[in-house]
């Protein structure tokens, strides 16, 4: 197991989708408030999905944007995290600390203060192994501007701007009553028209061609995440 980790890490280190810059860590703090980190690794054994299902659902999101090469290092990355959180952490470290929301935000006393192992510190919290291979699949998504997150509506306008298939697009001022699966059943009546459909799960959200909708919704649906149409 440990030589097959070790193979796909100098894989995944060859090959690199150049996207992000490297962050500035002289401007970082590295701070954990976790006293001990979980030291077991989560189980894929009983997991009902397969990597494939990842590669599957990386590919449904963004083959229009990444080649196919770019598909399956996304897929690597993705699938190293949530076999060994640690060992992300540490051959990734630069999507580690910048797939965290808002990781350059500064605090009080004008400081970056990051969590250093971001990962493993979600599998530590994580109630269970699916609840962390949700958490870790969509923040990585999301760094890949392929889904997005938001508790309210103003999130989610700003998580349209930012994703491969909506940032061309212009959507509508945040109302006072709005929240996340208003306003994008909203935006549904716009993208719609172009081929797109956003669907949703609680606060988590994807856009994607209509018409490979329901694949996705059956891809998602093997880590128990059920995706649907946003609702007013």
């Amino acid at each position: 197991m440990m030589k097959n980790i070790i193979l796909i890490c100098l894989a995944l280190i060859t090959f690199n989708v150049d996207l992000f810059a490297q962050p500035d860590y002289s401007a970082i703090r590295f701070h954990s408030t976790i006293k001990e980190y979980k030291k077991e690794k989560p189980n894929l054994k009983d997991a009902n999905f397969k990597k494939a299902d990842i590669q599957n659902i990386v590919s449904l999101l963004g083959s229009s944007f990444y080649n196919e090469d770019e598909v399956i290092d996304i897929t690597e990355k993705i699938w190293l995290a949530l076999l060994d959180p640690k060992k992300f952490d540490y051959v990734f470290k630069d999507i580690a600390v910048q797939s965290i929301p808002n990781w350059d935000k500064k605090n009080f006393k004008g400081e970056i203060v990051i969590e250093p192992n971001p990962f493993l510190a979600k599998w530590t919290k994580a109630q269970n192994d699916i609840l962390y291979f949700k958490d870790a699949v969509g923040q990585l998504l999301t760094f890949y501007k392929l889904m997005g997150y938001s508790e309210d509506a103003k999130g989610v306008k700003k998580a349209l701007a930012n994703m491969l298939h909506t940032e061309k697009y212009k959507f509508r001022s945040i109302r006072a009553n709005d929240w996340p699966s208003y306003y994008l059943s909203s935006a549904n009546a716009g993208i719609n028209t172009k081929g797109l459909t956003a669907m949703i799960a609680n606060y988590d959200f994807f856009v994607c061609k209509t018409n490979e909708k329901d694949s996705l919704v059956a891809a998602f649906q093997k880590m128990d995440w059920s995706f649907e149409k946003p609702v007013k």
